[in-house]
């Protein structure tokens, strides 16, 4: 089968920059015991006024609800790992879906985790079939992974998962820290054009 054709880009861990980006769906990977989120979490929370946060509390917590979103009710999350839900999306972000994916604990997220993590993501992706997905990696720092190989697992992952013929987004947009940002495109190529035909 034909790699498939990708358009990938990056932006910085900024909230100027999230704001410039579209796509269809938004992926937010949360640690378990990571409060308040950090990355492109903790972006999306400052940006959605602690809604994301507010998801982290039991109800016997007792949270004040947030008057500017009244009505969304989306009960505790713990962030276990690979459970998901679906985040509700306004005029505050450009995305038409939200997922929120739980990492669980930060001390037992390791190579296998972040593998198995990227795997949901991207079935995640498909089944939503979304045409173009913003997300950062989750967690690849925490687990000791090189930027080059946490991009090159992703992609692994992608590439499998089109060769079975699957939906998959076509736009990936990477919200990753600027240092990391050439190594992980070169590689992304590298994956895309084994030939270098593109070169």
């Amino acid at each position: 089968m034909k790699r498939p054709v990708v358009e990938a880009e990056f932006i910085p861990v900024r909230l100027r920059d999230l704001d410039s980006v579209t796509g269809e769906l938004l992926v937010i990977s949360l640690f378990d015991d990571e409060k308040p989120p950090t990355g492109l979490a903790g972006l999306v929370d400052w940006r959605m006024d602690g809604l994301l946060s507010r998801t982290r509390l039991a109800p016997d917590q007792g949270a004040d609800p947030n008057p500017l979103y009244h009505g969304m009710v989306l009960g505790s999350f713990p962030a276990d790992f690979q459970e998901k839900l679906m985040f509700p999306v306004s005029h505050k972000l450009p995305f038409s879906n939200a997922i929120v994916v739980g990492m669980g604990e930060k001390d037992r997220f390791d190579t296998q985790a972040y593998r198995a993590m990227v795997s949901t993501i991207v079935d995640a992706a498909s089944h939503l079939k979304a045409n173009s997905m913003v997300l950062q990696l989750p967690g690849w720092q925490r687990a000791g992974i090189p930027a080059r190989r946490a991009i090159e697992y992703f992609m692994e992952s992608y590439l499998k998962r089109h060769q079975e013929g699957v939906t998959l987004p076509t736009r990936l947009c990477f919200v990753e820290h600027l240092e990391h940002q050439q190594e992980m495109a070169e590689r992304i190529g590298e994956m895309l054009d084994p030939s270098g035909s593109r070169r």
